[in-house]
């Protein structure tokens, strides 16, 4: 069974549990997702980063559920773009073997790291999701 991380904004709550069960159906282990922030703000954020990042430490795919935000379609805002970055940290550094996945096409422009997008998928760094 292979273990999956969900990466995106957590104001997708409802699309985040969706995926996470679709997954589960299809056989994969949810390992880690985003969930929103009940409580003090600093420390709830200190504990979810954290926990975040490690479980990316420990899976076999990321997946950045790349939605329609802020309208562009595909958005990746900064956290999900950094946790992208640092699995594939992971794997050039340390040699990894993380896939990179995204939900939905890359956004051309838009994004100030838009570039950085498209040349890892032409290195082939990141790629779209498959689930079979």
């Amino acid at each position: 069974m292979k273990k999956i991380v969900i990466c995106a904004s957590a104001s997708f709550e409802a699309e985040i549990l969706d995926w996470k069960d679709r997954l589960e159906k299809k056989g994969f282990d949810v390992i880690k997702y985003p969930t929103k922030i009940l409580g003090d703000l600093s420390r709830g954020y200190e504990k979810e980063f954290s926990q975040h990042y490690d479980a990316i430490t420990k899976t076999d795919i990321l997946l950045a559920l790349n939605l329609d935000k802020k309208g562009i379609p595909g958005y990746i805002g900064a956290g999900v773009f950094a946790e992208m970055a640092f699995a594939i940290g992971l794997n050039r550094a340390v040699n990894k073997k993380i896939e990179v996945c995204y939900l939905n096409t890359i956004p051309e422009a838009g994004l100030p790291y838009s570039d950085e997008l498209r040349l890892w998928k032409d290195l082939g760094w990141i790629k779209p999701f498959r689930s079979q």
